[in-house]
């Protein structure tokens, strides 16, 4: 349920506070009923217009007052017997008259650096954004390319917008996907397995419907995407969550008997950064066998990898056609394509375009043709390698920056991707409260944290680790980001 929460910017209480107290009196008043799910913190972030911080500091504060309890591997819910009003009222009135007090540290840094915060539409946005979901669009394919495109396509193939597509997708851009593959990545498929989606997303919805039943054992990854999750749970599947390390998957963790599906990002973990390598990967396909499971390997991030040595995929070295294989144009050609592929097992090819064809007719076809385009001439390639170089750079800047201020760092999943995870020193806060220092101090970046991350509540990254996307930042914005982060585990 998304609780009705409104935040005054012109008020002297602080945005913690506020959240804090209108989520406490939607309980005590009955607006969220005892042992209801409360909404996410990233959709609460989202609708209350403040950081997800924010929220998870009103969450830990309403959990260590009774109001709200975790349950692990499930998610967040009102307590079933919330503090009756009396015991709290008088603290209520002393936390909305105390207002916001930013550390001395925080203020003396932010007179020192000329740090300040930019108002958009009443909103609080930081000048350095180290959110791993941004991009610099100047870099993405520009507008004439896309023109370019959409001119050419029409002027061949104007016959085919009177069409109904197949819900596989247009056979050109399923062909150049299958040929693009097989020269980058060495999956030999062939067209007719090629399914044209929207993204990872509806792969993993569409795989969901044709396998999972209620109650079917799904593995997943944690720390790992949420999202993916929730669309295995709404089929009813019973999640196993399998911790991760420096290195993906703990293979070894593996549990024993039988299972239908497993969720893994082995070319880049989603969202740690690790490579899995070979000696898991063979680990994982013998369990998959052992326990007549399916693999969905999702190798979204593997378009931006900075060297050629990472291991096969799965689907190469699985011999029993039991691994599902989805990727994205997403990093390269921009988020708002919403184009992406699926290499699916012969077996499973024919259900999966029965469900997707209830809901769609094949996708955007004239998209579609124009990355065929790109695929086929090599545009896309050359784009690629340019995005490459440009990633590359400002990685390799954020990575000085953090040497020449902290020494080592301990960083994980630099070789693949347009961001990476820095383990913070034993010595520092933690995650959570530095990146509320640092969001004082200007400087937006996320935790390793969720409630819905972990699935007993214990990890070596749990709120010890910072993701740092630099595919947005100018070398100089990196450079006086890492500063302020320096500044921010002072407090």
């Amino acid at each position: 349920m998304t609780p009705a929460v409104h935040i005054d910017r012109a008020s002297s209480v602080s945005l913690q506070d506020q959240l804090f107290e209108q989520l406490r009196q939607l309980i005590l008043t009955g607006g969220l009923k005892p042992n209801s799910r409360v909404i996410a913190t990233r959709f609460l972030a989202d609708q209350a217009g403040v950081s997800r911080t924010t929220v998870l500091l009103a969450y830990e504060r309403l959990i260590s007052e009774g109001y709200l309890q975790t349950q692990p591997a499930v998610g967040t819910f009102v307590s079933d017997s919330p503090p009756a009003p009396a015991k709290t009222a008088a603290r209520a009135k002393t936390a909305s008259a105390r207002g916001p007090r930013p550390s001395p540290h925080a203020a003396a840094a932010a007179a020192t650096t000329g740090v300040r915060r930019i108002v958009d539409n009443g909103a609080s946005v930081c000048p350095i954004d180290f959110s791993a979901k941004r991009f610099d669009h100047t870099h993405l394919l520009s507008g004439k390319a896309w023109l370019q495109g959409f001119r050419a396509v029409l002027d061949r193939h104007t016959n085919e917008l009177g069409k109904a597509q197949p819900p596989a997708g247009a056979p050109m851009l399923r062909q150049a996907v299958a040929d693009h593959l097989a020269a980058t990545r060495g999956i030999r498929a062939d067209q007719d397995n090629v399914i044209i989606v929207a993204g990872r997303r509806q792969a993993c919805t569409l795989i969901a419907h044709v396998l999972l039943r209620r109650g079917d054992r799904v593995i997943t990854e944690t720390p790992g995407d949420p999202d993916i999750d929730a669309i295995f749970k709404i089929r009813g599947a019973e999640l196993r969550h399998i911790p991760v390390d420096d290195l993906g998957l703990r293979a070894d963790r593996l549990p024993e008997g039988p299972a239908r599906l497993a969720y893994v990002t082995p070319t880049r973990q989603n969202p740690l950064g690790g490579c899995m390598p070979r000696e898991r990967r063979e680990q994982l396909l013998a369990w998959a066998r052992d326990s007549d499971a399916y693999i969905v390997e999702d190798d979204s991030d593997a378009e931006i990898r900075y060297h050629t040595t990472t291991p096969r995929p799965l689907c190469v070295e699985d011999d029993r056609c039991r691994v599902f294989y989805t990727g994205s144009f997403a990093k390269a050609l921009g988020v708002g394509l919403g184009l992406g592929y699926l290499v699916a097992p012969s077996d499973m090819v024919e259900g999966i375009l029965a469900i997707k064809s209830a809901g769609e007719e094949g996708g955007a076809w004239l998209e579609q043709m124009i990355v065929a385009d790109l695929l086929a001439s090599g545009a896309y390639d050359r784009h690629l390698r340019r995005v490459r170089k440009i990633y590359l750079d400002r990685r390799d800047v954020l990575i000085a920056s953090l040497r020449a201020r902290f020494g080592e760092p301990r960083l994980v999943g630099a070789e693949v991707g347009s961001q990476l995870t820095w383990v913070l020193p034993a010595e520092s806060p933690s995650a959570t409260q530095v990146c509320e220092a640092a969001r004082r101090l200007g400087v937006n970046v996320e935790p390793v944290f969720g409630e819905t991350s972990f699935s007993d509540g214990v990890s070596a990254f749990q709120d010890r680790a910072l993701i740092l996307g630099y595919a947005a930042l100018s070398a100089e914005n990196i450079d006086r980001g890492v500063e302020r982060l320096g500044d921010s585990l002072k407090f």
